[in-house]
């Protein structure tokens, strides 16, 4: 597995809540501008509901389909953790690449009187070997 492999989750979950930003947007708007009855108005064959309707099912399907794709990448990440020797290093990259902490609260975690620079430093020096 490589650096950009283990870290590829982060990005997954940004593009994830991205979609799912864009979705609520779509929905808050359609019931603002929920269509109103037109007396006389036979102007054209546009259906605005149809539409939000196709692209909130669009959206829909592109986050299950990102939210297998991370669970994939997880459970391949959690593989690949699970076969590294040293516990520390071990622990290090499961908060920081599947948990998606930052360094300060890595070392918070890590405990030992480890600082944010001392648990980069051991993840850097074990990404650089990959």
């Amino acid at each position: 597995m490589t650096k950009q492999q283990l870290e590829q989750i982060y990005y997954t979950v940004k593009e994830l809540r991205m979609w799912e930003r864009e979705l609520e947007n779509i929905r808050a708007r359609s019931l603002v501008n929920s269509p109103q009855p037109r007396i006389g108005s036979a102007s054209g064959v546009s259906d605005p509901t149809a539409r939000n309707a196709e692209r909130v099912m669009d959206i829909e399907d592109k986050i299950r389909k990102l939210s297998e794709k991370l669970q994939t990448e997880r459970d391949e990440a959690v593989q690949f953790i699970l076969t590294i020797p040293n516990s520390i290093t071990r622990m290090i990259v499961y908060y920081r690449c599947v948990s998606l902490m930052n360094w300060r609260r890595v070392a918070y975690e890590i405990g030992g009187n480890n600082t944010a620079d001392s648990v980069r430093m051991i993840y850097n020096r074990f990404v650089e070997k990959l």
